[in-house]
Formats: structure tokens, C-alpha cells, sequence
């Protein structure tokens, strides 16, 4: 075979080759994600008129992804709670933990990114009391919000972290 022929012979397979491996094109794309989906689901759960029906799906989700502090039936009571530093807080909660649960305790901290010392959040609900407190760390300060003046008994490793966190704000460590 002559070089011509082999260069012909060489173009016409690679070109069936390109057109075998044609990419395929997808046409319906979904309109959601899987998060989004699951964010969807959990919106529609939060509606309900008792959040407790709703508390014990939270757990290692993340208080963002969920929309818990604009759009769950919690929203109104965190707001309620907070009073001005509702917004604050809505705002800095960038860098976060997803929920954890001990006991009757959910937990879920949350902090402005790159400024953790300066706003940083813990958010605990008493799903037993239906109650909620959040912890609000600023400048070596430590605020506690307690709904209704109900104060969550804090335990085990909740406790600790708590502690270690005063311990790093430099703020007297709970008993």
C-alpha cells in the first residue's frame, strides 16, 4: 500500500470512529437536584402547624439546606426570640454543623465564614419541650436567648462542646 492509500485508509477510520462515539445529548434535564428535592420535601413537612412533627427528620442536615431559620415554622419563634439579631444572625450563619441529637436535644452551630470568633450561633431545640435556645458568641461574649425562659439542659458531649467553646471565647466554662 502506498502512502496515499494508507492516509485515506487512516482518515475514513477515525472519522467512523468519531461518528460511533457520538456524544448523546441529553433533551430533558430535571428542573431540581437531589438536594434541592430533599430541601423541597422538608420545606413542605415544615408547614406543619407542630414542629415536633418535623424535628426528628433534622438530624445531619444542615440548618441552610433546610431553610430552618427563613422558612420553617421555627422562622416566626426564632424571630420572635432573637428580636434584632434575628437578621444578624440569618446573616452570618455561612460555616455550619449539621444537626445532631442527643437525647431530646437537636443541635446545629453556625458561624460567619472566616470570622468564627466574632459571630458564632448554636442553635439547640428541645423536641421533648418544644422549646428552643440559642447561644450567640461575639467578642468574648456569650448572649443566651432562651424561649419562654425554658433553659435545655445541656448533657455529654453537647456540654463539652459548649464548654470548649467558652474555654476558646474566653468566657467561665458551664457546671
Amino acid at each position: 500500500m502506498n502512502k496515499r492509500t494508507q492516509h485515506f485508509f487512516i482518515v475514513i477510520l477515525s472519522f467512523s470512529v468519531l461518528i460511533s462515539c457520538k456524544k448523546e445529548t441529553i433533551k430533558d434535564v430535571p428542573a431540581t437536584d437531589s438536594t434541592s428535592v430533599k430541601i423541597d420535601a422538608l420545606q413542605s413537612d415544615s408547614t406543619i402547624i407542630n414542629p415536633l412533627d418535623t424535628l426528628q427528620n433534622l438530624v445531619d442536615k444542615s440548618v441552610i439546606g433546610t431553610h430552618l431559620l427563613t422558612k420553617s415554622s421555627l422562622a416566626p419563634r426564632l424571630k420572635t426570640l432573637l428580636g434584632k439579631d434575628y437578621d444578624e444572625m440569618v446573616k452570618n450563619w455561612n460555616t455550619e454543623t449539621p444537626f445532631t441529637k442527643e437525647g431530646d436535644v437537636l443541635h446545629a452551630s453556625g458561624c460567619k465564614q472566616y470570622d468564627c470568633t466574632n459571630y458564632s450561633y448554636d442553635l439547640y431545640i428541645d423536641s421533648k419541650a418544644n422549646k428552643i435556645n440559642v447561644y450567640k458568641f461575639s467578642a468574648s461574649k456569650l448572649d443566651v436567648f432562651t424561649e419562654d425562659n425554658f433553659r435545655i439542659e445541656l448533657k455529654d458531649s453537647l456540654l463539652q462542646e459548649l464548654n470548649t467553646k467558652k474555654i476558646n471565647a474566653n468566657i467561665p466554662k458551664a457546671k
